[in-house]
């Protein structure tokens, strides 16, 4: 898995090549809290690039996420296709986490 961090209008864009699964999850968990430690509470993970998910990835995300919230922040997801946007679907995440079908729109209200 690639991790590529961007500052952008006002959020930390965190793009994810490759599969987010139980082998790459501890990598994805030390880089949203990195963030998180230095106060960066407003984090969109762009999962263009992300081909599959497993319950060890969505865990990492929904983890981030509660803990940018009570930083008065948010972490949003964009961009998910194919076989991880069925997954979101299924597990219902889609309905309380922020999901946009472009990093554009995750990032629109921060700028």
């Amino acid at each position: 898995m690639d991790i590529q961090i961007t500052p952008s209008r006002g959020a930390t864009v965190v793009a994810v090549t490759g599969d987010l699964d139980t082998a790459s999850a501890r990598q994805m968990k030390q880089t949203l809290n990195d963030l998180l430690d230095q106060g960066k509470t407003r984090i969109v993970v762009d999962l263009f690039g992300v081909g599959y998910i497993d319950s060890a990835g969505l865990g990492e995300l929904v983890r981030a996420m509660k803990r940018a919230r009570k930083g008065a922040g948010d972490l949003r997801v964009c961009a998910l296709r194919g076989n991880v946007l069925r997954i979101f679907e299924l597990t219902r995440l889609n309905e309380g986490m922020g999901v946009y079908p472009t990093c554009r729109e995750a990032l629109a209200g921060w700028e």
